[in-house]
């Protein structure tokens, strides 16, 4: 039995990611998330990801520090830049996890608008904005789904 590496996807949260954003591309391991990051993902991933998640534009566009009016101008086809694409590639993630996690989409989406203790009282869904928010709510994920409540 061979070890595996952390630099591989588990493979539900690879499903769920890719079924978030719409997108037929093979995510074996975290060499081709960097290279779907730079390559870009474009306008339509974009929107079909905030559909899925239920994120408007304004939110979509304060986790990703772009304006509302740059996202709108884009055509469907044109692919964001390496960070916003990044911003929305680590979204699509930590939604597969929740929702993989939570055992259901609706349950975790409603988990990222409540108040959260262990997480002073903020809204999940308010720390999207850093990398740090993201890992926070990354390593929240795993003490729930190891049953370590706050």
């Amino acid at each position: 039995m061979s070890a595996v590496s952390p630099l591989d996807f588990d493979g539900l949260e690879n499903k769920g990611l890719l079924r978030y954003l719409n997108i037929d591309i093979p995510l074996r391991n975290m060499y081709d998330f960097i290279e779907l990051s730079r390559n870009g993902i474009n306008k339509k991933a974009l929107l079909h990801l905030a559909k899925t998640i239920d994120f408007d534009l304004k939110e979509l566009a304060h986790v990703l520090h772009m304006s509302e009016r740059t996202i709108q101008r884009y055509n469907l086809n044109k692919k964001l830049g390496v960070e916003p694409s990044a911003k929305a590639l680590q979204l699509a993630k930590l939604y597969a996890k929740g929702e993989n996690i939570f055992g259901d989409l609706t349950r975790f989406k409603r988990w990222m608008e409540h108040p959260n203790v262990a997480l002073a009282m903020k809204k999940p869904k308010e720390l999207l904005d850093t990398t740090f928010g993201f890992q926070l709510l990354n390593e929240e994920l795993i003490r729930i789904e190891h049953g370590v409540f706050a």
